[in-house]
């Protein structure tokens, strides 16, 4: 009896544990639903299967521009 009282114990620590990390993992996978949903409207044509590569933001003509000067080197020293 004390043996199944200790994997108890144990197993309700390991769920006292991983429960705010799951919790917070489900939470991102529902955010990363609202902004694919938000990205890309219900009316809008996409392509079957197609799907946003996760961790690149999307590119377009204007999001970076090169500077018309050349770079000069840092002379900063720390």
């Amino acid at each position: 009896m004390d043996t199944l009282f200790t994997y108890l114990v144990v197993a309700a620590f390991l769920v006292l544990l991983t429960l705010p990390s799951l919790a917070g993992h489900a939470r991102d996978r529902a955010v990363d639903r609202q902004l694919r949903r938000a990205e890309h409207p219900a009316g809008a044509a996409r392509p079957a299967g197609a799907r946003p590569v996760a961790g690149r933001p999307a590119r377009t003509a204007l999001a970076q521009k090169s500077s018309s000067r050349s770079t000069e080197p840092s002379t900063a020293t720390w």
